[in-house]
């Protein structure tokens, strides 16, 4: 963690997630109850964050609403990029420990985070990032670096070249640095490319371009970086994030007959010993008490709370 233990997490929600196809915005969807947003705040928080900043677009007072106090929101009124949201972003951090994070990655570790930013503080570095080499890295910004191995920067994927997007380190959307030099680089930042915005990802080209030590912290694990820009990556992501949510139920007693039929929210709290039975959806704060059996077909709804030795 930061040697002098002061953090500011910046959050960056103002995507306007146009694939999405949805009426609803992107980070307010939900996965298994909880908003894509609030994985991100509750992460800020596990870190030990002393201070958490949302960017958020035009939806800024429905974020809120989800979120509650506590947060720190600035506003992006104009969809001037990552650049320019991250820039808004740190200028109103109090800290000059800066982590800045997209708010669409809900499987991130904050055990990672923090091997990264350990990694930052060993290296002496000016700007760490997280990267991961991917099966699949279309849609991403990709790690260049030269025959070395050392980095050059990092090119968006409607930027890369044909050789470019045969790379598979891919930029995870994570950074660790100092605030002053992140905001003189952000200022440096212009919108030479090919959907006119302000990259936060050519940061790193301008901390390179000045002499300042850069770092990728690679992990090796990609389905913590799994990114939401569709409704399929909403899916696949709420598939993830559901058999590591049985695995804990199943491993503090709980067990689950069939998971692919059933649902549970991850706010539901159950005790040991209970029985789930197969094509169930348990949704909201609702409590199962120890030895209860939940019979096939059934829904339960928000707020129940189940009695030990039932059976529903």
């Amino acid at each position: 963690m930061p040697n002098d233990g002061s953090l500011s997490t910046i959050i960056l929600a103002a995507g306007m997630g146009k694939r999405m196809h949805s009426q609803t915005p992107k980070i307010l969807h939900k996965i298994l109850g909880k908003e894509i947003i609030l994985f991100a705040v509750d992460f800020a928080r596990e870190i030990n964050s002393q201070e958490i900043i949302v960017v958020a677009d035009q939806n800024i007072d429905k974020v809120k609403k989800i979120i509650g106090g506590g947060i720190k929101y600035v506003l992006q009124s104009m969809p001037l990029g990552t650049g320019d949201a991250a820039l808004k972003g740190v200028s109103k951090a109090k800290f000059n420990n800066i982590l800045i994070v997209n708010g669409d990655i809900p499987m991130l570790n904050p055990a990672t985070i923090k091997a990264m930013i350990t990694f930052h503080n060993k290296k002496k570095a000016a700007l760490t990032f997280l990267s991961c080499k991917v099966r699949n890295p279309d849609g991403y910004g990709r790690v260049v670096r030269k025959s070395s191995g050392d980095l050059c920067g990092i090119v968006e994927h409607t930027d890369a070249s044909a050789q470019q997007r045969k790379i598979i380190e891919i930029n995870a959307g994570v950074y660790f640095g100092d605030r002053r030099a992140i905001v003189v680089a952000l200022h440096s930042v212009d919108q030479h490319n090919q959907q006119a915005e302000f990259y936060l990802t050519d940061i790193v080209g301008v901390f390179l371009k000045t002499g300042k030590k850069v770092f990728a912290h690679k992990i090796n694990d990609e389905d913590q970086i799994m990114g939401i820009n569709t409704k399929y990556d909403l899916a696949c992501v709420r598939e993830k994030v559901k058999q590591k949510w049985y695995k804990e139920l199943m491993e503090q007693g709980v067990f689950i007959e069939d998971p692919a039929s059933t649902t549970i929210d991850l706010t539901v709290k159950c005790s040991r010993y209970v029985h789930i039975k197969p094509n169930v959806i348990i949704e909201g704060e609702t409590t199962i008490k120890e030895r209860t059996v939940i019979d096939p077909f059934t829904f339960i709804r928000n707020g129940k709370r189940i009695k030990s030795r039932k059976n529903v």
